[in-house]
């Protein structure tokens, strides 16, 4: 298979933190594909419809070096709606990877045409073909019989043959040859730069382990899964190769235990192929809810991903805001658990008002953290790690066709890009600084000099800490980070 030159310069070039993933790439010149500001990071906006925060004038035009969109951007849904025509017109330096799901299938919706988000359609016989059906009475299955996600029935668990994997290919060339429709502004014509597969497991996951149910499928265990995702991914990405005629970009979104050494030997093992320009990997530092992650967790990420970036393939970390929901203020101090099953503010909500000044403080102070981890994970060996702009999990966001009863859209950026902690942060990591010296290890507190001169603290206590350490002190908030 060509190396991944032409696709790893692209993505490198956009994600400014990131280093070409070829062994060929000099370290840090990536650091120069920026904004005006001299800041940008990648965004998963794949939720319905946040793409439109990529709109002409909307809240991250201009700020987001790599976006990760369903493929529906590409088409008109909602009145109003702008295209990727419009989004491409507006983000010129702004790479877009379509989202396709390579671990899972579903039905194809008719309106988004060829801009779909399966690689292959269960509506039909081709795509039912791929499905996986098992006797095994602890695996869910969905009304078909196929084996599919517990509580996410709309998904068919795919068999990752190399069949299944050329067809997925397949709907990708289709996806990356099509012009978006035309949007809101008659901007010229566009098309996706890359492709992002979504559910790249190294185990089924989702509740599903064969460690947890027992056997199933055409896999003999949960490794033998992993091997057989690489080796999708990897076909995949040779057979779109072949079939563009250059290099595309390919990401993923890694599934993986890092307190597991198997698991992270098979995300390395992936990393080897060079099929993969990067790796999302979603919830770092507190889980979807906003819910912190222990320390011990922290830790194990840590050396989990520098193993999975210095093997070829950065590790981009990935958290969702905490989501607004109709609890009072003092819900949102951090230590306590938002609630997954708590309502959704709504908009007649009595303290609306507090309950989001709680969560926009929270927010700014998790974005922090997140980028604090990542800068004190990073090593010379693994400096190509970056992170996304924190955005909200969408299930509580209003969108064009529900009853607009919620008080935050989907198009709200989660983020606030100008709190100055949140922009010392965010240059540190676009400029490509890493762990140098360190960590020192305080009260609930690790302080990391960077490879800059600075000194970043993450405290991963329910207290801010004052820490004095190289020379500086540093106050920092309660499961948070502070850079100086």
């Amino acid at each position: 298979m060509t190396p991944k030159a032409v696709g790893a310069t692209l993505v490198s070039v956009a994600l400014a933190a990131l280093i070409a993933v070829c062994s060929s790439a000099a370290p840090g010149n990536a650091a120069s594909l920026t904004t005006s500001s001299g800041q940008q990071l990648p965004a998963y906006l794949q939720g319905y419809r946040q793409g439109q925060l990529l709109c002409p004038g909307a809240a991250l035009t201009g700020k987001v070096s790599v976006a990760i969109v369903d493929p529906m951007m590409a088409t008109t849904d909602a009145p109003g709606d702008c295209t990727l025509s419009d989004m491409k017109a507006a983000n010129p330096r702004t790479r877009f990877l379509a989202y396709l799901n390579i671990g899972a299938m579903r039905d194809a919706e008719t309106w988004n045409g060829v801009f779909r988000n399966s690689c292959a359609d269960t509506a039909t016989a081709a795509g039912k073909r791929f499905a996986v059906t098992t006797p095994n009475p602890k695996v869910a299955r969905n009304e078909d019989g196929f084996a599919t996600y517990p509580g996410f029935s709309y998904l068919t668990v795919a068999d990752l043959s190399p069949a299944y994997a050329d067809a997925c290919a397949a709907t990708a060339r289709t996806i990356l040859t099509t012009d978006a429709q035309r949007g809101t502004t008659n901007a010229p014509p566009a098309r996706f730069d890359g492709i992002f597969l979504d559910d790249a497991s190294m185990s089924p996951s989702h509740g599903q382990d064969m460690v947890d149910v027992g056997q199933w499928g055409p896999w003999a265990s949960d490794d033998a899964y992993g091997r057989a995702l690489i080796a999708a991914v990897q076909r995949f990405d040779a057979t779109l190769t072949r079939t563009m005629g250059r290099d595309v970009p390919v990401a993923v979104n890694l599934g993986v235990y890092p307190a597991w050494s198997n698991q992270v030997d098979l995300a390395r093992q992936l990393a080897g192929t060079r099929s993969v320009d990067f790796a999302l990997r979603e919830h770092v530092v507190a889980d979807g809810t906003g819910r912190p992650a222990p320390l011990v967790d922290l830790e194990q990420a840590t050396a989990a991903y520098r193993a999975i970036t210095a093997a070829g393939m950065p590790v981009v970390e990935h958290d969702y805001s905490v989501p607004l929901r109709e609890l009072p203020t003092t819900a949102y101090r951090q230590g306590s658990d938002v609630g997954s099953s708590a309502p959704c503010l709504r908009d007649g909500y009595g303290s609306r008002a507090a309950v989001v000044t709680a969560g926009t403080v929270r927010r700014t102070l998790d974005h922090r953290m997140t980028l604090g981890h990542l800068l004190q994970t990073r090593t010379a060996a693994a400096r190509t790690m970056t992170a996304t702009l924190s955005q909200a999990e969408p299930t509580c966001q209003d969108n064009a066709w529900d009853d607009d009863a919620y008080l935050e859209t989907v198009t709200t950026a989660s983020t606030d890009a100008a709190d100055a902690q949140v922009a010392a942060l965010t240059q540190a990591v676009t400029s490509g600084a890493y762990a140098a010296a360190g960590p020192l290890r305080f009260t609930g507190v690790n302080v990391v000099k960077l490879s800059n001169g600075s000194v970043v603290a993450v405290n991963t206590t329910n207290a801010t800490r004052s820490v004095t350490a190289y020379g500086k002190t540093l106050s920092v908030p309660a499961r948070s980070a502070t850079i100086r």
